[in-house]
């Protein structure tokens, strides 16, 4: 298990690239003098966590990684690996004042005369883009949140931290889509390329709504798990 994790980490970290070789049982077995049968066990179990797969006359190849996300809890990018040894950040693409459309006067429960922060960010995973996000913040909530920071700090620590806005829950819907162009183009995958749409409103107490997030998210980097009892 040692020596799965330490490969593991390997392939999140890009040392051994997507579709590269990995290194043969003999070499593995060398480096971190064991038997070529604890090797085998490694690999077996990178193989059921997705990672590699074995192609007759080639050997052992690097699959693409899969982040695993929880339907059971509230889930945040930044928060998650906050404390990983991964290289995570965050690209604004843009960010504006606007007024809200009927649709978003009703989910965040706003008028029609009031103004949203909109906050275009694309969530980096070893500089791989991996989530293209749109968040829709009330300017009555968080009146400067606009001008902070956005690529190295996270909007529910500044909406909790600088705002005092205390988050209980969110409200967050799933379906499968197909990417346009400019979400295939940002996120750098094939245009009509499979991937999750997610919209979350997260709520304060009271169930009032302090943001409506909307997210396009790579289909072939993500997998979504729950338990069941």
């Amino acid at each position: 298990m040692q020596i799965k994790e330490i490969l593991e980490e390997r392939i999140f970290n890009n040392i051994y690239p997507v579709n590269s070789l990995m290194p043969s049982e003999t070499v593995l077995a060398e480096e971190f003098g064991v038997t070529r049968a604890t090797i085998r066990n490694a690999l077996k179990e990178l193989k059921n966590a997705g990672l590699i797969y074995t192609e007759k006359g080639k050997g052992t190849i690097i699959k693409s990684p899969k982040i695993e996300q929880s339907l059971l809890k509230f889930y945040s990018f930044g928060r998650e690996f906050k404390n990983s040894p991964y290289d995570i950040g965050s690209k604004v693409i843009s960010k504006e004042k606007i007024t809200p459309t009927l649709d978003l006067t009703e989910k965040l429960q706003v008028d029609e005369k009031s103004f949203l922060f909109k906050v275009e960010r694309l969530r980096l995973f070893n500089s791989i883009p991996m989530i293209l996000e749109t968040s829709y913040i009330p300017e009555y909530i968080a009146g400067n949140i606009i001008n902070e920071d956005l690529e190295n700090k996270s909007i529910y620590d500044l909406l909790e931290e600088k705002y005092g806005v205390k988050i209980i829950k969110a409200k967050e819907y799933i379906e499968p889509k197909i990417s346009d162009e400019i979400e295939a183009n940002l996120l750098e995958i094939p245009r009509q390329s499979p991937v999750f749409y997610t919209e979350r409103i997260t709520l304060a107490p009271g169930n009032k709504p302090v943001e409506l997030r909307r997210s396009i998210i790579r289909g072939d980097k993500f997998k979504f798990y729950t338990e069941l009892y």
